[in-house]
């Protein structure tokens, strides 16, 4: 009687499970950014229909709020099942190989190389071999920095990498309370999980075929998408830079075409020329283009929007982009405003109470951009201070830094002007301070007029700064750049073959996962090599790093 109890209550609940299954309509909570077009493409059906499903929706719901959507696993086991050895897992939607990865205690490369398929990025549905982790981990240690213990190695150096105490890392690991050996597996700090709620991910549609022009001042004639790596005469600078992003681009087209994307590519030779320029776009039909990188300069990729319907990539910054667009005009780099704004928000999260010295230079031009700042820290909470010096004659006495700065407290120095005498007045003052006084150093940037002063010093002043470019040279995709850029180019690669990679790929695989390039800018951030790619509605990039050099000589990314 027993066995027959537990055989119906068992059923009961195998039952169940099958019906919980088998619902073809599901609840859904819509997330920061989506659009009910967005929700309906996920969910492979139209927008049409989506609104039958859920009168009265509007175009772009609310977060949070909760809409009928069909389940994608009607008539499906999503449960995961085991073959032999490993498990087979299917896909969700929005998951990534890193969060399959967290999700199994494993590693990408582990995942990747117990599937060949996501050698071309995954998707939904897909069946995925789970294999077991390469190394016996406890249980919580995916929710933590792991190190293995290697020659070298000691507990200082580790909390002095980490910026961890020596007392929470003997916490974490008990046995190193016997001293560390090598080989062990240790739990470094809690992974700090930053939830992006609006993060691209790669979904590259294998039916498209994509029609691609790089249009570059290669000084030659029309060149064809067989000819690969050409042999440019690099007598001139502007050579020098072509040369290095058609290179960083090529490697770009190459790894996509390998993940399968199919692609026509067609180089045009502007020559750097306006009258080449005119010819190009008069006798080339860009009907069937998708898109153009390039012209390299803002003014001619400008001009080029002007006159032709297709998506145009700007790969270079220019003081005019702020002042000219067009719809079809997409500014890779970001306006100078988008920086004051990086490091001002900063400086106003992190403020506490310390006194402000703001230098600037002589120039009439940069006053309206000296006083907005100042009225923009002014406007902080609880401000205490803010002074203002200026050079006289390209000097500033050091008098001055004594009247202004606080040497029983904490110091901000922020630096608004591009001037290298006007740089190098200030930070010789600070030179005698530093060592006595707690300042901190910031700037708008660091351009030419910090490239006579030590980074040592910098670093003792824990300089900050936004930048649109950074490249972390242990990351395991910079690495593999660097390595097939050597292969192919017997040189390391420069900052321009860098751009050509990041502004080309991000370009690409944003048409490849969307059906418009405007969808793709609208499908979230995106961090390439040396950049991140986040657009607004003017097509414009908002994407800036903050960057901090600190005492130990590290450079170290904040924001």
């Amino acid at each position: 009687m027993k066995k027959i109890k537990f055989l119906l209550l068992f059923l009961l609940f195998s039952t169940a499970i099958v019906f919980a299954q088998q619902k073809k309509y599901v609840s859904y909570s819509v997330k920061k950014g989506e659009t009910l077009k967005s929700i309906a493409k996920e969910y492979k059906l139209s927008k049409k229909d989506l609104r039958k499903l859920n009168p009265g929706i509007s175009k772009k719901p609310k977060p949070n709020t909760v809409i009928i959507v069909p389940n994608i696993n009607f008539g499906k086991v999503v449960e995961e099942v085991k073959n032999d050895d490993d498990t087979l897992y299917l896909v969700q939607p929005k998951e990534t190989l890193f969060g399959i990865s967290r999700k199994f205690g494993i590693t990408i490369e582990e995942l990747k190389t117990a599937n060949a398929e996501l050698e071309y990025g995954v998707k939904i549905g897909m069946k995925l071999t789970i294999p077991k982790p390469s190394i016996t981990q406890a249980k919580d240690s995916i929710n933590y920095v792991l190190h293995t213990v290697i020659i070298d190695d000691t507990v200082y150096n580790l909390t002095k990498r980490y910026e961890v105490t020596e007392e929470s890392l003997v916490a974490l690991n008990p046995m190193l309370k016997e001293g560390l050996n090598l080989g062990m597996l240790l739990k470094i700090k809690p992974i700090e999980i930053v939830e992006e709620e609006n993060v691209f991910v790669e979904e590259i549609n294998l039916d498209k075929e994509l029609n691609v022009v790089l249009m570059l001042p290669y000084q030659l004639n029309k060149l064809n998408d067989s000819i690969r790596n050409v042999s440019f005469d690099k007598s001139n600078s502007l050579l020098n830079i072509t040369t290095d992003f058609h290179l960083g681009a090529q490697i770009a087209i190459d790894s996509l075409r390998q993940k399968g994307l199919k692609m026509n590519v067609e180089y045009l030779d502007t020559e750097n020329s306006n009258y080449k320029l005119q010819y190009l776009v008069n006798t080339k039909d860009f009907k069937t283009t998708d898109i153009v990188i390039g012209p390299l300069f803002f003014d001619k990729a400008y001009w080029v929007a002007k006159h032709i319907k297709t998506p145009i990539i700007a790969p270079f910054f220019s003081k005019k982009q702020d002042s000219l667009s067009t719809n079809n005009l997409i500014k890779t780099s970001p306006n100078l405003e988008v920086y004051e704004n990086k490091l001002l928000n900063y400086m106003k999260e992190t403020y506490n109470g310390e006194t402000i010295v703001v230098v600037n230079d002589e120039k009439p031009e940069n006053q309206s951009k000296l006083w907005r700042i100042v009225n923009k820290i002014k406007a902080f909470d609880s401000i205490q201070n803010v002074a203002v010096i200026k050079p006289k004659d390209g000097l500033i006495d050091s008098e001055v830094f004594t009247q202004k700065l606080d040497t029983l407290s904490k110091n901000w120095v922020f630096i608004i002007s591009d001037e290298i005498v006007t740089t190098a007045a200030a930070i010789n003052n600070l030179k005698t301070y530093v060592e006595d006084v707690d300042i901190r150093l910031f700037a708008l940037n660091k351009g030419a007029n910090f490239n006579n002063i030590e980074n040592r010093f910098l670093g003792k002043l824990n300089f900050v700064f936004p930048t649109s470019e950074f490249v972390d040279i242990n990351n395991e995709n910079v690495i593999r750049f660097n390595d097939i850029y050597k292969s192919k180019n017997y040189a390391l690669p420069t900052k321009y073959a860098i751009q050509g990679f990041d502004v080309t790929y991000d370009a690409l695989i944003r048409i490849a996962s969307s059906e418009s390039f405007e969808d793709g800018l609208n499908m979230g951030t995106s961090f390439r090599l040396s950049r991140i790619f986040n657009y607004n509605e003017k097509l414009e990039n908002m994407g800036v790093f903050l960057i901090q050099y600190t005492k130990d000589l590290e450079i170290r990314m904040l924001e």
